[in-house]
């Protein structure tokens, strides 16, 4: 059988701060290589750092019948808030939470397969249920918040051999109750280390990686974006990056006179598989190393095109030049190759 090992690390941003939630999986994925290369959730390196591992826990389904399908039903929802929530995303499946716990088990493995009706529910994330009651049900009209993205998982691990090719996927989600319309700049780099989910150096870049292994991110940019590209005198998205707008996912709505009508949760597409392309040259040293995704903001050219325009609701005084206020030190997203 051709198949791959890869130990999967998962972090949920909760908001745009440094709150984090963490839990492991072992993966194994099939791709087109030639052997067996590692045990199951057997690695290199110690992703973990000591830090305790959260799973998402089991519930049996239920039918709820203000969503008809089965969500869960909580404390102190009214029919509308079900509806302004979480009436943009695809059904509850019957046995979503079966399948989320396949998946922390490690067997379930390919993440593009998962269908999105397991992927784009918030309780897929460990964390939901705890900022739940704080970010929706009781959301401070005082508080702002414009900035919170993150990755689900945000390590993985594989053994590759020379002159392959792969693509890995991760999750890209929007923060709970962000607010703003972000502009981002999803940028794929070759760090000088990897680190572990407590900032600590696992291991150095190999000498002139960028000359063996080239990274893409292969997802769709932003139509808008690509409607006006051709105008701009200078734009800093290069052709490797991924230029992505995400919507809010508490926006209030008012009528002319600012009075309240409802509020808009989550969008449709606040969770979207990133896709990673790494290329592998024939003339690779063996060795490991470290690919990663950073998170920039978009120049002001091309920021100007969103303040600007008014093709969608979505840019003006909403929109949001993301990547300034949250950084982290740990990368969003780290993929560790074994190259063979």
């Amino acid at each position: 059988m051709n198949a791959e090992k890869i130990i999967v690390v998962a972090i949920i941003f909760i908001v745009c701060g440094a709150t984090a939630t963490y839990f492991l999986t072992q993966d194994s994925v099939a791709f087109n290589w030639d052997r067996i290369t590692h045990e199951q959730g057997k690695t290199i390196y110690d992703y973990t750092g000591g830090v305790s591992i959260t799973r998402v826990d089991y519930r049996p389904p239920v039918y709820n019948n203000i969503t008809n399908d089965y969500r869960p039903k909580y404390p102190g929802m009214s029919n509308e808030e079900y509806q302004w929530i979480f009436g943009k995303l695809p059904s509850f499946p019957e046995d979503f939470y079966s399948i989320v716990q396949l998946i922390q088990d490690g067997k379930i493995t390919d993440y593009a397969r998962i269908s999105s009706n397991y992927w784009k529910q918030p309780e897929f994330y460990v964390g939901w249920e705890y900022v739940f009651n704080s970010t929706y049900l009781n959301n401070d009209p005082n508080s702002w918040i414009p900035e919170g993205y993150g990755c689900y998982p945000v390590i993985k691990e594989a053994n590759v051999d020379k002159g392959s090719s792969i693509v890995v996927n991760t999750y890209f989600k929007t923060g709970y109750a962000t607010e703003a319309y972000q502009g981002l700049i999803i940028r794929p780099y070759l760090p000088d280390e990897a680190i572990n989910i407590k900032g600590d150096t696992l291991f150095k870049q190999p000498e002139d990686a960028e000359k063996y292994l080239k990274v893409s991110i292969t997802n769709e940019d932003n139509k808008l974006y690509q409607s006006f590209r051709h105008k701009l005198k200078y734009d800093n998205v290069r052709e490797n990056d991924w230029l992505v707008v995400l919507e809010p996912t508490y926006k209030v709505i008012t009528d002319e006179y600012n009075n309240f009508i409802k509020y808009d949760g989550f969008p449709s597409d606040w969770v979207r598989l990133l896709n990673l392309s790494v290329d592998i040259s024939d003339n690779t040293p063996s060795g490991t190393y470290i690919v990663a995704i950073k998170i920039e903001p978009p120049c002001f050219e091309i920021n100007q095109e969103y303040y600007f325009s008014t093709e969608h609701e979505y840019y003006g005084k909403l929109y949001n030049p993301g990547g300034r206020i949250y950084r982290t030190k740990v990368p969003h997203f780290q993929f560790v190759l074994n190259v063979e």
